[in-house]
């Protein structure tokens, strides 16, 4: 039994709570302490319970193929179909293997005592079942427990971040060398993916996205009004945010350019956003309340030109970044209402965006490491590299 579940064994009996479950999720993934399985993309955990539609089946079910139980004390045990197995007989742990309909017989057995942590990954299939087969138990919610644990990074996790950072700042560069007049937002989209594959990377972060915004232009009163196939000409801004996984690990990233000469003011802004970006990373430590971001950002554009007014607040009051990690959204978010004090070992994503109706969108967007004494910014790609040959 590796050092997570021991520690999350530790958890369990200070809460009083019998053992735990977690079906293939990222929680799953960390507690197995294994990469070699994607477990983002399978046929029974496509999407989270709150995500489904009505009339839709399938892989949308969430339904569990593979179930890890944690109890509280003594050897986990780990669930799963003869397909799973196949990617996962190579783990060090006592394994159970049966058809897909068997394994809430195969489980049964195991679950003694009161309460069960269920993880979100498999609250909704076992909440149904346990009535019939442990009608004994309660079930509690056992996802902040994995959640809370993966907060603080521990060396391997770093290292692997490092890693990912690292491949994303130089599919940066490549398809800055790519960004000339006439190629397409479509084209450049599909350019990073393509970086990713090439590489043999199982997947995005999520989809990337190049948004182009001809300066002085109707297109330029609205975000995400381009098209695919809207073409790169000179005065457009571009602002990207991508991210790739890599080793069990995601990255999450965001640079801008203007095509051809910027205009001052457009350039200026650039300039402050970037920055109030290196004064930002330059306060954090441990200790430091991620709400103090937002008004630390926008005090900072204004003295470098009176830019704060245009910092964006997306849909929730100060939003300027997230953890990032198994999942490329990880808990907690950075924004104006949020208490949580930067911890050495955490990874987290800064990204501050300029919204200038009219004239552009620009944004930054940096994985930075909390260390001991401050803060490390993964990603390093030129911050003055701005505007591109027309």
């Amino acid at each position: 039994m590796n050092e997570r579940m021991k520690r999350l064994q530790a958890v369990l009996q200070q809460n009083d709570i019998d053992g735990a479950l977690y079906a293939t999720s990222s929680n799953m993934q960390y507690l197995l302490d294994d990469v070699t399985y994607h477990w983002q993309r399978t046929m029974y955990t496509g999407c989270l319970p709150f995500m489904q539609k009505e009339g839709v089946s399938g892989h949308f079910l969430n339904d569990p193929d593979c179930i890890l139980y944690i109890p509280a004390q003594g050897e986990p045990t780990l669930f799963m179909t003869f397909d799973r197995s196949k990617d996962m007989m190579h783990l060090d742990i006592h394994k159970e293997i049966g058809y897909f309909h068997r394994l809430m017989d195969m489980v049964s057995p195991y679950l003694k005592g009161k309460t069960i942590a269920l993880g979100e990954s498999c609250r909704h299939y076992f909440e149904d079942l346990l009535e019939e087969f442990a009608p004994q138990m309660k079930a509690v919610d056992g996802e902040d427990f994995v959640l809370k644990m993966r907060m603080v990074k521990d060396a391997k996790e770093i290292e692997a971040m490092r890693r990912v950072a690292a491949f994303t700042d130089q599919a940066m560069e490549k398809v800055t060398a790519a960004l000339r007049p006439g190629i397409t937002k479509g084209q450049v989209e599909q350019m990073l993916a393509d970086i990713g594959v090439e590489a043999g990377l199982r997947d995005v972060s999520f989809p990337p996205a190049a948004l182009f915004m001809e300066t002085g232009t109707k297109q330029a009163e609205n975000l995400g009004s381009d098209t695919p196939n809207m073409v790169l000409t000179p005065g457009m801004s571009i602002a990207f945010d991508f991210g790739y996984v890599m080793d069990g690990y995601c990255s999450d990233y965001g640079r801008s350019f203007y095509c051809g000469k910027a205009p001052d003011g457009i350039a200026d802004g650039y300039k402050a956003l970037q920055e109030a970006q290196c004064y930002l990373l330059s306060l954090i430590r441990p200790g430091i309340p991620m709400d103090l971001c937002f008004a630390t950002l926008q005090k900072k554009m204004d003295a470098c030109g009176g830019f704060g007014k245009y910092l964006r607040k997306a849909d929730f009051p100060g939003l300027m970044g997230h953890q990032i990690g198994i999942d490329v959204h990880e808990h907690p978010w950075v924004h104006d209402e949020q208490k949580q004090e930067f911890l050495p070992g955490m990874i987290m994503c800064i990204e501050p965006k300029l919204w200038w109706p009219g004239q552009c969108y620009l944004r930054v967007e940096d994985m930075v490491l909390i260390t001991e004494t401050g803060c490390e910014s993964l990603t390093v790609f030129d911050r003055e590299r701005f505007s591109l040959p027309a």
